[in-house]
């Protein structure tokens, strides 16, 4: 039986012992430790002043990229305690107590370009992220998505238009930037290029590429390949690239397994990729860490738990803040 306690307190806290561990914090929690799984801004804020930080390296440079320090306080993790590739982005952990407990953070289930999957290891208890836990979220294997991009490119290239690749600019964005930068001219947005350079310094190949700033400055006429932000066709700037260059735009994201993704961003093609494990995966994810209790967090938190209840596990979904996790026993 776990003696791990988990509740609820602007985030999840965890008790192993007399060890108090905040998880991925809204806000600065009085914890012996405070871990922050990732660089993504919904994951990363200014721990308690006393409390020591659980991250990787290249977390702490990443947020300090995007504005929060939390590298002072950064410690080794206690014995027993380990912090496991999570593959979401550069950077990202999931946190390992011995036996007992795994949270996964964000998590990825497959290998992208030069990213890997989750990591694992069995645990009593598992606490995991559930985006994409519901069947209609089965993601295409990478290369066929690959194939039909570089096709895609292929007859915007014959037809002169340049085309943009939009992802979020922090992990999704560095895997385009890998896969699709045999096209030439191929740019970047500044955004992206921030980013990318912090990747190369932890050498990840990215190539080198000519980074476009907000105003396109300079951008030439198509056909080119760039890689921006996620952006909706109502933006200013992708209204631009569109009435003065005639650019395709195209978005990566696991939600554009749903046909009205396209539509609703105003896009010209979306194409399913996830740095998110997908259905089958998150199912993948349980059985190979075998817990007697598995807490759902994010996304389909109650859909999720349901299932995973019907194939025998003991499971809870984390979508509120009750004042522990006992409370959710009541309505099983």
């Amino acid at each position: 039986m776990s003696k791990t306690h988990v509740s609820l307190e602007q985030g999840i806290i965890v008790e192993q012992g007399v060890t108090r561990y905040a998880l991925d914090p809204k806000g600065p929690v009085k914890s012996d430790y405070t871990f922050v799984s990732h660089a993504h801004m919904d994951h990363v804020e200014k721990p308690h002043p006393k409390s020591k930080v659980l991250a990787s390296s290249e977390t702490v440079v990443l947020a300090r990229a995007r504005g929060v320090e939390i590298g002072p306080n950064r410690r080794d993790p206690p014995e027993g305690v380990s912090l496991l590739d999570s593959g979401h982005i550069l950077g990202a952990r999931a946190l390992y107590i011995e036996d007992e407990l795994l949270y996964t953070g964000d998590a990825a289930g497959r290998e992208r370009a030069f990213m890997s999957r989750c990591k694992t290891k069995k645990a009593k208890v598992l606490i995991t992220e559930t985006t994409f836990g519901d069947p209609r979220y089965v993601f295409p294997p990478v290369d066929q998505t690959v194939r039909l991009v570089n096709e895609m490119i292929g007859r915007a290239f014959d037809r002169g238009r340049p085309v943009v690749l939009m992802g979020y600019p922090l992990g999704k964005s560095q895997i385009l930037s890998y896969l699709f930068a045999s096209w030439t001219p191929f740019f970047v947005h500044e955004a992206v290029g921030q980013m990318n350079e912090i990747y190369r310094e932890a050498e990840v190949p990215l190539k080198e590429a000519e980074t476009v700033s907000r105003t396109l400055e300079g951008l030439p006429p198509g056909p080119w390949v760039m890689v921006s932000p996620m952006m909706s066709s109502r933006n200013k700037l992708a209204v631009r690239l569109k009435k003065e260059y005639g650019a395709v735009l195209a978005a990566f994201s696991g939600w554009a397994v749903d046909r009205g993704y396209s539509n609703y961003l105003g896009a010209d093609y979306s194409f399913p990729l996830s740095d998110h494990c997908d259905y089958h995966e998150l199912l993948r994810l349980v059985k190979e860490v075998s817990p007697e209790m598995v807490y759902t967090t994010h996304g389909f938190t109650n859909e999720f738990a349901r299932t995973l209840r019907s194939a025998g596990f003991d499971a809870k979904p984390l979508d509120g803040y009750q004042s522990a996790l006992s409370d959710y026993r009541q309505d099983t």
